[in-house]
């Protein structure tokens, strides 16, 4: 059982509308009312529905898949920590949440789907795996049961098969943006030569042309090498005289979407070259946030995209005084989920994906969020600067979606191999051929 909190945390509501009021005027307990939820049960062995805690006739019966047992459990049993935490923050008497092993692989998940569907689910948080969400679309979506998953692989997203977790595309377009509004207009970036770097340059297309930004060079490196020596090289060669002082690479901003020693080594390599501020504007995406960066003096000015780093520190330090560890960067998600399964309780159980597919989104404890009706998400992302005393916020995300973007809403533009002599200037490419890059987009 969860000790008791007197700390009132902030539930989902719709954004821009009135708090609803289960949440005003009292300080909810982390002791679950009786019939709220059911202790987490095994698959294994799970078959007689009637011992399961359904609540009544009334309640928003949802299914949670997570890895509690496998190769992910610890990371599944870490998301149901605080997705319990969340199930005690609402208190939600109307809500019925179960909690479904998916094992850490699709036959697990398959099996956890058929149970949380003759169980009567309405609704479905999870899995993690995006071969997992792969195994249960198509019975879900035969039972026209909505699935809001926590992979951020895109080759799983459709119509009512949705994302929560944090997507490349959605990081990439909010610092790209942001380096437009500094007056920057020339990107370079570097990629892993693999399925993710593939589908960041894709991400990289299509951002970059509605944002007015030109992709100018690309270079693809071995994910598993730490020289980055050659690439840098030709990545960096023929410079010229900048205005003003300093050399031009023929770019002014540089993504690099690495982590941990990986960046530093291609951070190090780019400033060696004297590939540095402010004639060119480092970049990267939420992973740097993994890194200590307060050190590397060549990253000093260099921006990145992640969620409201304030509301990030409160839930981890409320995680932290009820569990006793850190969460993993996971485990907000899984928060939410249950913050959205909850607000979406009160609705019309025959209309669930009007309301999921709200533009104006909804707030939750990782800050707004909403989703769109191919599956990708958008949340409100704080842009922060690396500096010898740590983080720096300069530019806040946003409590409320005001505008939509169009273009960002539409989905992905197809950029297949004959679709850039139509229409996109095609980047210099390197580590690869740009033959090679084009057959793989095909």
């Amino acid at each position: 059982m969860l000790k008791k909190s007197v700390v009132i945390l902030c539930g989902l509501l719709l954004a821009g509308c009135s708090v609803w009021r289960g949440f005003s005027g009292h300080t909810p307990s982390y002791e679950y009312a009786k019939g709220t939820v059911s202790e987490p049960l095994s698959v294994t062995g799970m078959t007689d529905y009637s011992q399961v805690d359904l609540g009544n006739a009334e309640s928003f019966r949802v299914a949670m898949l997570l890895p509690l047992s496998g190769q992910m459990a610890g990371i599944g049993k870490s998301m149901k920590n605080a997705a319990t935490m969340a199930i005690g923050d609402l208190n939600n008497n109307h809500l019925v949440i179960q909690f479904y092993d998916t094992k850490s692989n699709a036959s697990g998940a398959r099996v956890a789907v058929e149970n949380a569907i003759n169980a009567g689910s309405s609704l479905i948080l999870g899995p993690l795996l995006s071969d997992e969400v792969a195994a249960i679309a198509g019975e879900s979506k035969s039972k026209d049961i909505p699935v809001i998953s926590f992979s951020t692989s895109p080759s799983i997203l459709e119509s009512g098969v949705y994302s929560l977790g944090l997507l490349n595309e959605e990081q990439i377009n909010r610092i790209v943006r942001y380096a437009v509004s500094q007056g920057r207009r020339r990107l370079a970036a570097v990629l892993p030569d693999n399925q993710s770097g593939l589908n960041m340059f894709k991400s990289l297309m299509k951002v970059t042309r509605s944002a007015g930004m030109n992709l100018v060079k690309v270079g693809f490196y071995n994910p598993n090498s730490m020289d980055f020596t050659s690439l840098v090289t030709s990545m960096t060669a023929h410079s010229a005289q900048a205005e003003g002082g300093g050399k031009s690479f023929g770019f002014d901003a540089l993504l690099i979407p690495e982590s941990g020693n990986r960046l530093k080594a291609i951070s190090s390599m780019f400033s060696y070259y004297d590939v540095a501020a402010p004639q060119v504007l480092f970049m990267g995406t939420s992973v740097w946030a993994n890194s200590n960066l307060s050190k590397e003096t060549e990253l000093y000015g260099a921006v990145y995209p992640v969620m409201s780093l304030n509301r990030l520190r409160n839930f981890e330090q409320k995680y932290v005084d009820l569990f006793g560890e850190r969460p993993s960067g996971l485990d907000i998600f899984a928060y939410d989920a249950v913050a959205l399964a909850s607000a979406l309780s009160h609705k019309d159980s025959r209309s669930l994906e009007e309301h999921i597919l709200r533009m104006d989104g909804y707030y939750g404890m990782s800050g707004a969020f909403r989703i769109f009706a191919d599956g990708r998400n958008e949340h409100g992302l704080d842009v922060v600067r690396i500096t010898p005393d740590g983080e720096q916020v300069v530019e806040a995300a946003p409590s409320k979606f005001y505008t939509i973007q169009a273009d960002y809403v539409q989905g992905q533009t197809d950029i297949s191999g004959s679709s850039y002599s139509n229409y996109y200037d095609m980047p210099q490419i390197y580590g690869k051929s740009a033959a090679d890059l084009q057959n793989m987009l095909r």
